[in-house]
């Protein structure tokens, strides 16, 4: 691929950041942006521990510690001890972390629909598709890097 395409591809990719992080600030319900994706992340694992959130998240401890730390002050968490391994610390969504997160979901989905509506319908599933091969060609390479 020629520079020109990647450069091109990398404002693309820039721009397209940018737009999702401001929906994720307007979509939050009063959290932090870092405080928001904890929680939906907590929503889609369960109960991790706090190491698969800092894995999955890609923050190191300290900082996911802080981001929880703001979320168990606002009774949206709790931390809970493993029953099988009490060293070890779960997170688990409160009930009303579950209905911010819940707000979060509708409000995120709400503009996600709006801005298919904008894609022809012969086209939506493509896109997805599409945006998952990226998103697994950069794992993929991330893993490659940490590996080789």
């Amino acid at each position: 691929m020629q520079t020109r395409d990647i450069r091109s591809f990398r404002r693309v990719l820039r721009r397209f950041t940018r737009l999702i992080n401001s929906q994720l600030k307007t979509c939050c319900n009063e959290v932090t942006l870092a405080q928001c994706l904890v929680l939906l992340e907590v929503e889609e694992l369960g109960s991790p521990t706090m190491g698969q959130l800092a894995t999955n998240l890609r923050l190191d401890n300290s900082t996911l510690s802080r981001t929880v730390e703001g979320l168990v002050a606002r009774e949206l968490v709790a931390r809970v001890r493993d029953d099988g391994d009490r060293r070890v610390v779960k997170v688990r969504l409160t009930e009303e972390g579950e209905a911010v997160s819940r707000s979060i979901h509708a409000d995120n989905d709400a503009i996600c629909r709006r801005v298919f509506q904008r894609i022809p319908t012969s086209r939506q599933k493509r896109v997805i598709e599409d945006f998952e091969l990226l998103v697994q060609a950069y794992l993929d390479d991330e893993h490659e890097e940490e590996c080789g």
